[in-house]
């Protein structure tokens, strides 16, 4: 049983994720878990007048869009590069399970790998990975 679920969202393909939350929904919804939803982005922005925290409302519009009575949610936002950042939010709100998704590789995956493949070596703890259908 797992206790907290960190849920990382690509806001970009947040469209693409329900299937995603859905599933970590159902995994809370059994084992009694919470739901940490985490979307990475830049440091700094192209565009130089967008904070980080200008994220954290489109991330809240995709969870409310979501079934997820009886699961507690909590939206947050952290800066860097997803690979680094999921595994270190992971360990920060102390969670035992990181379920996201991930693509079907192209080349440069293979040369330099994926995200998710970054998750799965450095976290401290269980990943779940879910084939994203294109």
């Amino acid at each position: 049983m797992h206790s907290r679920i960190l849920v990382p969202i690509k806001l970009k393909h947040a469209p693409q994720s329900d299937e995603l939350m859905a599933k970590a929904v159902s995994m809370a919804r059994a084992g009694g878990a919470e739901i940490i939803a985490l979307t990475v982005v830049p440091e700094i922005s192209d565009n130089l007048k967008v904070l980080p925290e200008d994220s954290l409302p489109d991330l809240q519009k995709f969870v409310d869009g979501q079934e997820t009575s009886g699961v507690t949610i909590k939206s947050v936002v952290r800066t860097g590069q997803p690979h680094r950042a999921i595994p270190r939010a992971a360990a920060e709100f102390k969670c035992d399970l990181i379920v996201m998704n991930s693509h079907n590789p192209r080349i440069r995956d293979y040369v330099i790998g994926s995200t998710a493949g970054h998750v799965v070596m450095h976290a401290e703890c269980d990943v779940l990975v879910v084939r994203q259908k294109t």
